[in-house]
């Protein structure tokens, strides 16, 4: 996921190079972490549902969680779900013998019945899926930003944004999403500072003597 090359491609100083790889493994703790609670929380919302394991399984399917965080996340996943993991209530399974012994309309409501719990499976996961995906947004939005600060005198915004996305190797759908809201809230940190208002002269009467003496013998001719 990481590319670490990058840090050494640019001409940083020695103390800066450091500092942003502090950065980088902070960054990477934290979307570790993230991904860690979401992953809880998935399984949990899915309890009764799925096996512990294979609601992990499905959570890596469907989040699509970086290779070089798998093993990472789901250690700590299931750490987290340890106290709990015996309280958690199996998924009810029914042996195919003895769905044969059902009568054909007891068989077509089983199946009913099956069909409809797995269409509110895939909800729950996608449901849980999107949520996980808000939350990983964040956290990069999060550390973009702090990379933006570090490197705010080397790069203008948008190069240091588009830094961080290449350094995480970020899909293209998802470094658009980072990149956007990673701009908009610098820009809610820094406002536009309107210059002060210019003052008003006030413009001199144009002097009507000479027009008046004009206009008005013309007045007595035309009366």
């Amino acid at each position: 996921m990481p590319a670490p090359s990058l840090i050494f491609a640019r001409r940083f100083s020695h103390p800066l190079r450091l500092r942003l790889e502090v950065l980088f493994a902070k960054a990477f703790e934290s979307l570790a972490d993230t991904y860690r609670a979401q992953a809880t929380e998935f399984v949990l919302r899915l309890r009764g549902r799925m096996a512990v394991g294979d609601a992990l399984d499905r959570y890596f399917r469907e989040v699509g969680v970086p290779h070089a965080m798998e093993e990472t996340v789901r250690a700590r996943a299931l750490i987290a779900l340890a106290p709990s993991a015996l309280d958690l209530p199996e998924p009810e399974t029914r042996a195919l013998g003895g769905w044969t012994q059902l009568r054909p309309d007891q068989l077509l409501e089983a199946l009913r019945r099956r069909a409809q719990s797995q269409e509110e499976t895939s909800l729950d996961c996608r449901m849980a899926a999107s949520l996980s995906d808000e939350a990983v947004a964040a956290t990069h939005v999060a550390m973009a930003l702090e990379t933006v600060a570090l490197l705010e005198d080397e790069m203008s915004t948008d190069e240091a944004t588009m830094y961080y996305i290449r350094y995480f190797n970020l899909p293209s759908v998802e470094a658009q999403i980072i990149f956007r809201r990673t701009l908009a809230a610098w820009a809610e940190r820094h406002p536009i500072r309107h210059p002060p208002a210019l003052p008003v002269s006030v413009c001199a009467a144009v002097p009507t003597r000479g027009v008046g003496r004009r206009v008005l013998p013309y007045l007595r001719a035309v009366g």
